[in-house]
């Protein structure tokens, strides 16, 4: 199903007829199919729409991860207007440079998720910058980049952080856009405080954003295996430069939900996310409570944490029978499981 970004996108299809087009972070990727009369090509950050674009075009025409090379050229290029607008900052920085002289920087976004900020975001890069179309409770931002751009390393965007969790201080990378932002979350926090002994061979750390409880786990029993895996570039690059800051045996996974992951798992952690963007999506976390138990070994232990109005106790006691509440505070509460 077409976002509404995308809607006007198709909208004003006939921008995107000529020329070389990448479009960033785009919200599904029937967008490419809608709009396949012209030259397109896909930069994701995000593992989910990655797959499905290449599963329905040229899989060699999109890119996943947390940059994008600058030496690529475009006639234009469209970003979706991420939800921390300090991620559409480096985003420009990084694809300033992929324009070719005269290209169009377009931002599409709704209205309520920072889109109306475009002009200010193009204003080190563009003279003008001009609202194209509106429609859908979204609109489309477009400017011709005509001031000269500074060099774009992704490293000037990373903040490293000492994070002090029960006796352990971990050294925890962060760029715009990856969960928490540089500070302990306070869900995390409890979870972790649960957590005295960590089994051997491999556990998981599942929607690992930087990498906090993957660093954790390690930091307990430094023999153990740690997977971390999300469907984030972003959180991806960190999570490996936190597990290597900390000296963590580590293996980090991009995937949707548990596709890409082959277990068993002794142990899994996690503090699973519930939104899509701007959107409320409980679909990732409920399809793995539904599925996390055949990736387990016998007798291994799931932990974890939610907010307290989620309704996810009735999913964990269909899929493991008992659960039991290791913590429970006003706003959350940390379940284990055992299969």
């Amino acid at each position: 199903m077409l976002s509404a970004p995308s809607q006007l996108l198709i909208r004003n299809a006939e921008r995107f007829a000529q020329g070389r087009w990448l479009l960033v972070n785009p919200e599904d990727a029937q967008v490419f199919r809608e709009l396949g009369q012209g030259t397109l090509f896909g930069f994701h950050q995000y593992f989910d729409i990655y797959q499905q674009a290449c599963q329905s075009t040229d899989k060699q025409q999109h890119h996943f991860g947390p940059d994008y090379p600058c030496e690529a050229k475009f006639n234009g290029i469209v970003i979706y207007m991420p939800k921390a607008k300090e991620q559409a900052q480096m985003l420009i920085a990084n694809l300033a440079h992929c324009l070719l002289p005269g290209g169009q920087m377009l931002l599409v976004g709704d209205n309520k998720g920072g889109v109306k900020s475009a002009p200010k975001l193009l204003a080190g890069y563009a003279e003008h910058c001009n609202k194209l179309d509106s429609a859908r409770h979204c609109a489309l931002f477009g400017a011709i980049l005509d001031k000269p751009a500074k060099a774009f390393s992704l490293k000037q965007w990373l903040k490293k952080t000492e994070l002090k969790v029960a006796n352990h201080s971990l050294t925890i990378s962060f760029l715009p856009g990856v969960f928490s932002q540089g500070s302990l979350d306070p869900a995390t926090r409890l979870l972790l405080e649960q957590v005295t002994k960590v089994p051997g061979g491999q556990v998981l750390d599942f929607g690992c954003g930087a990498g906090v409880i993957g660093c954790y786990l390690g930091k307990l029993n430094s023999d153990t295996k740690v997977v971390m895996s999300d469907v984030s570039a972003l959180a991806l690059y960190c999570a490996k430069l936190s597990a290597e800051d900390n000296g963590i045996q580590a293996e980090v996974v991009a995937s949707h939900g548990l596709n890409e992951l082959k277990g068993p798992f002794s142990a899994v952690y996690t503090n699973p996310p519930f939104h899509t963007g701007l959107q409320t999506d409980y679909q990732v976390s409920e399809d793995f409570i539904r599925q996390v138990p055949a990736k387990m070994s016998p007798n291994a232990r799931l932990y974890m944490v939610a907010n307290s109005f989620l309704k996810y106790p009735p999913l964990l006691e269909k899929s493991f029978g008992k659960v039991q509440w290791l913590a429970d505070t006003p706003k959350f509460r940390v379940y284990g499981c055992q299969r």
